[in-house]
């Protein structure tokens, strides 16, 4: 193998998959990255137990030449010191390996050598046969993982609450996640003329798709398998396991009766809520509590012993139903709900005493979120 690639475009490349090798697997060889190359260019492979991601740079991109390939061919090399050796190398770098696996790298008069593996013993990516395939806008995929994934669960105690739930279902894509204490569900418009499906997709396969460096203009074509679903997005593919298991039934959960809603300006919120958390800190769940006086004025309060006490009122925008809230919230529950809303007004929706309150844009049903009170 051997070829002549631009260096910052294969830096860039080699430190996102060198993020997602395995340093703990069964399979050493996953903590490389496997590096092919072929008339059409240059593939390099990266992954670990529950995901990989397959790039591949061709020849040419908008019209430059980014790859010159003089011989086919392949090798692994252990993605930290090859990512580190490549951030330090000053130009464009010539890679080249023999049949015993020892990789050349040559930049402009720096010659080094590192020791490969064999490409035969890197695990084959799976051929799948695809069930349902759908396509998706990058940005509005994103959106709706960005907006729901902060509420997983955090504990291995429950797998499936560790993923978000997928449904494709009457032309919408609706992600739904919960740990059991929140839970955030959001819907976008698709075409998914199949019926209905739904999938648990891992929230560490989710936060790699998040973290890709492609347009935001880009389409996504979603591939849904056996076990397995795979997003490709121009010249990268990622290929996730999914959860097994019965995701409960979230919807029976979202409260349809109010007793008060509260409609006020989002990010006046969201920072009344974040200067309350500074004094919350030696609570376990970050207590803020809110209250409601005199109809009209929304009472944001945190009092600690050991570091002080803070007390808001902010003036709201429309109060419906019996004007009487005193409930205490994980405030930093409450912030990550708040900074997924876009609009400028936010409408929470209280259902009684430690019942859950439900979060809203104001008008928009597509993005719904639950929050339990605390007992206090």
């Amino acid at each position: 193998m051997k070829f002549t690639i631009k260096n910052s475009l294969f830096t860039a490349i080699v430190s996102e998959l060198h993020k997602i090798c395995s340093n703990k697997s069964l399979l050493p060889i996953l903590s490389g990255i496997k590096i092919e190359a072929n008339d059409a260019g240059v593939v390099l492979t990266g992954g670990n137990s529950e995901l990989f991601i397959e790039k591949k740079i061709p020849l040419q991109i908008k019209g430059e030449t980014v790859v010159q390939v003089h011989e086919a061919g392949s090798v692994v090399v252990v993605s930290k010191h090859f990512m580190n050796l490549l951030k330090k190398l000053p130009d464009d770098i010539e890679i080249s390996s023999d049949h015993m696996q020892a990789v050349l790298i040559k930049s402009g008069d720096i010659v080094t050598r590192l020791n490969g593996l064999a490409a035969v013993d890197y695990p084959k990516l799976p051929e799948i046969k695809i069930l349902h395939s759908v396509e998706v806008e990058f940005s509005s995929l994103k959106d709706v993982i960005k907006q729901t994934i902060f509420a997983v669960s955090k504990s291995e105690a429950k797998p499936v609450l560790t993923g978000v739930k997928m449904e494709f279902d009457k032309n919408k894509l609706i992600c739904t996640a919960t740990d059991s204490h929140r839970l955030s569900r959001r819907a976008i418009q698709i075409t998914f003329p199949e019926g209905s499906h739904s999938v648990i997709v891992p929230s560490k396969s989710l936060m790699e798709l998040l973290h890709l460096k492609e347009p935001s203009f880009a389409t996504v074509h979603i591939s849904i398998a056996n076990q397995m679903i795979l997003f490709s997005i121009e010249n990268t593919i990622l290929y996730s396991i999914l959860i097994e298991g019965n995701y409960p039934n979230t919807q029976s959960l979202i409260p349809t009766d109010f007793v008060t809603k509260v409609t006020t300006n989002t990010r006046a919120l969201m920072a009344g809520i974040d200067r309350a958390c500074v004094f919350s800190e030696e609570w376990k769940h970050n207590n803020v509590h809110l209250s409601l006086i005199d109809n009209s004025i929304l009472k944001i309060t945190t009092n600690s012993a050991g570091i002080g006490m803070i007390e808001e009122q902010q003036k709201t925008s429309k109060v419906d139903g019996i004007p009487a809230i005193d409930m205490t919230f994980d405030g930093r529950f409450f912030l990550e709900a708040l900074k997924g809303i876009q609009e400028e007004q936010v409408t929470i929706s209280f259902c009684g005493v430690m019942k859950p309150a439900v979060i809203e844009p104001e008008n928009d049903a597509s993005y719904v979120q639950l929050i339990s009170p605390l007992r206090t």
